[in-house]
């Protein structure tokens, strides 16, 4: 059987207090008796003829036995029933046998067509709260993601295209396929987000149960989101829930890379990484063993210490090129352990206090990440706010005798990209200009409404009390 068939069915005696039914299924399936498996099967069915996930798995059984009517008959209820994973449907081997059969061939139409409904329906409700003027709606029906965002065409062609790479990555290396529902990715005015989100740090969320993902901003955020969208539905897919600090490190990892033309991706250190090095460097952070354990509450209890450990520990694993066979070894040691530790021992072949120390020697090794600009340092010379805008970073003020005071920008123009490097927050604008040097010549690309215009600028020294 496929992993998911069994992941599911191993999911279904968990959740089950009277599972001897269900156990035997499963041990009937290890055993690759299906004929048996397929009498249990019925048996269950009997008492819970609705159960999705027990049908599909009736369905595998019967296109193993060759039962190819009764395979295609148990697909379309377990479909009519609310089984939604068109992906793993389309990709599932033990389904080969009916893929040109007509119930087989109704029910996908079907399962893509209230796919797409759920599109419509989650923009449908976007556009009755927030309407039609500031925000513009689009679908990219190959990758099953509808949008709708308060940006201008280019910032909204933009946006689709980091999305687009991000997601075929994504895809290709990590997890392996789309969701098999529509998600909704809104970027809301930065009025509209004040109102969505209690909390004002709060860059982005990512709503499993409405497949909708909202972020503040074009940038890290939505990366971060991103990635929890597709974790989720591959997680659903093989019938596993990895653990808080696994989700959020995966996430955490993807705020800031370069994804070459060729597909090699590099992660970035970002401001995060100054918090843990601060942590390994005066012992404060977290053992392993204790980290991979915790509760979820535990876990976001002390957020400001973990969500940069286990970002690191994640662009770590990425580093020394063992980021895929971590994931997988993850998933086919998840039945014996999930916490994670086993995967590192099975893809670094080490004892995992070893790995733990090798990674606390290489957090140390690597420098800070400097994302403050203080007097003398090299600066635009401009003011701003957090999340005053969603594409870029807007200006509130331009200091006089700066090193834009005399050129185009004004109060009100947004920077989006300084030497070709997207700056859709004001951390990343600050981590560019920090890494500069009193002189050098920059590019800025900057919006003025839905004009866009590029300059180049020479750094001066920064003077908080006058230039």
């Amino acid at each position: 059987m496929t992993l998911l068939v069994a992941a599911l069915l191993t999911a279904t005696v968990e959740a089950s207090a009277p599972g001897a039914l269900e156990q035997k299924i499963y041990q009937s399936v290890l055993a690759g008796d299906y004929a048996q498996a397929a009498e249990q099967v019925e048996r269950f069915l009997r008492y819970s003829p609705n159960d999705a996930v027990m049908l599909y798995n009736a369905a595998c059984i019967y296109c193993r036995l060759g039962r190819t009517e009764q395979c295609a008959s148990s697909l379309r209820r377990a479909i009519d029933a609310g089984l939604t994973d068109l992906g793993q449907i389309e990709r599932d081997p033990d389904l080969a046998p009916i893929r040109d059969h007509p119930t087989y061939k109704a029910a996908i139409r079907r399962l893509t067509k209230r796919a797409s409904n759920k599109a419509r329906d989650a923009m449908r409700d976007w556009r009755s709260l927030y309407g039609d003027d500031q925000y513009r709606y689009s679908r990219d029906e190959d990758r099953r993601i509808a949008y709708a965002t308060a940006l201008d065409p280019t910032s909204h062609d933009e946006m689709r295209l980091m999305i687009e790479r991000q997601v075929d990555y994504l895809q290709g290396s990590i997890f392996d396929a789309s969701p098999s529902s529509f998600l909704l990715i809104a970027v809301p005015t930065p009025g509209d987000a004040r109102r969505l989100f209690n909390n004002e740090h709060a860059g982005g969320i990512y709503e499993h149960e409405k497949r909708r993902l909202i972020s503040r901003d074009t940038g890290s955020s939505l990366r971060h989101e991103l990635v929890h969208a597709y974790h989720y539905a591959h997680m659903d897919r093989i019938g596993q829930r990895h653990p808080l600090w696994i989700q959020e490190g995966l996430a955490a990892l993807h705020e800031s890379y370069v994804l070459d033309d060729d597909g090699a991706i590099t992660y970035l250190p970002n401001e995060r990484h100054n918090r843990v090095r601060g942590l390994v460097k005066s012992g404060g952070a977290r053992r392993w063993t204790r980290l991979f354990g915790l509760a979820d509450d535990d876990f976001m209890d002390y957020a400001q210490d973990h969500y940069p450990q286990v970002r690191s520990i994640f662009e770590f694993i990425a580093d020394q090129g063992k980021l895929q066979c971590w994931y997988q070894a993850l998933i086919e040691h998840y039945q014996d352990d999930r916490t994670g530790e086993l995967a590192f021992t099975a893809c670094f072949d080490r004892p995992l206090d070893e790995i733990e120390r090798a990674w606390r020697r290489w957090v140390l090794d690597r420098p800070p990440v400097d994302i403050f600009i203080r007097q003398g340092d090299a600066a635009l010379g401009i003011e701003s706010r957090p999340r005053a805008s969603n594409d870029g970073v807007l200006i509130t003020r331009v200091l006089p005798g700066s090193s834009v005071a005399n050129t185009r920008l004004e109060v009100g123009d947004v920077i989006v990209a300084v030497d070709d490097q997207s700056t859709r927050s004001l951390t990343e604008l600050q981590t560019i200009i920090a890494s500069k040097k009193i002189g050098d010549s920059v590019s800025i690309r900057a919006r003025r409404r839905h004009e866009y215009f590029t300059i180049v600028v020479s750094l001066q020294p920064y003077r908080p009390t006058g230039w």
